[in-house]
């Protein structure tokens, strides 16, 4: 959807939407695993969790085992997209 968005408003060919949304995401990827986070103005920032070992149980045995410690990415969304969001919704009501 981002690729044909691109498309339809730049006017460049969907073989070079998808070249910069490739780009895009691979800059996050990178700026996350350099700074463990990423701003990005008016939308949002990226940041890089790391989750502790602990404990788990199969809700359906009840067999616990260990899931093990790593990193995740947390999404948090600025205040203006908020705004942006919640006056969009208030409009469709």
């Amino acid at each position: 959807i981002l690729k044909d968005k691109i498309y339809f408003n730049i006017g460049v060919p969907n073989s070079i939407s998808k070249e910069i949304l490739d780009l895009f995401f691979e800059i996050i990827i990178e700026g996350l695993i350099k700074d463990g986070e990423v701003k990005i103005s008016k939308f949002g920032k990226f940041k890089i969790l790391n989750k502790k070992e602990r404990l788990g149980r199969n809700p359906k045995t009840l067999q616990e085992f260990t899931i093990s410690k790593r990193k995740v990415v947390s999404f948090y969304l600025s205040a203006y997209a908020k705004k942006k969001l919640n006056e969009k919704e208030q409009r469709s009501l």
